[in-house]
């Protein structure tokens, strides 16, 4: 594995991330910032009111589920 780089589990796929990475850091990175989704991790809902402070840790395992419009 990569120096500064840790493993987690996204929607169930592994992938490497910086090491000291904030939830808000990884949804910029997935290009999700203005999208309407809901995102967990390790089966704790997590608010956006709280995705700066939000530190991911090693081994994370994080949903992300985004909302579909319909009618």
């Amino acid at each position: 594995m990569e120096k500064n780089k840790i493993k987690i589990l996204l929607n169930g796929k592994k992938y490497l991330i910086s090491k000291d990475k904030n939830i808000d850091g990884l949804v910029k990175d997935l290009d999700l910032k203005d999208k309407s989704f809901a995102l967990a991790v390790n089966g704790e809902v997590i608010k956006k009111e709280q995705f700066e402070d939000f530190i991911i840790m090693p081994n994370s395992k994080i949903e992300i589920i985004s909302a579909v419009g319909g009618g």
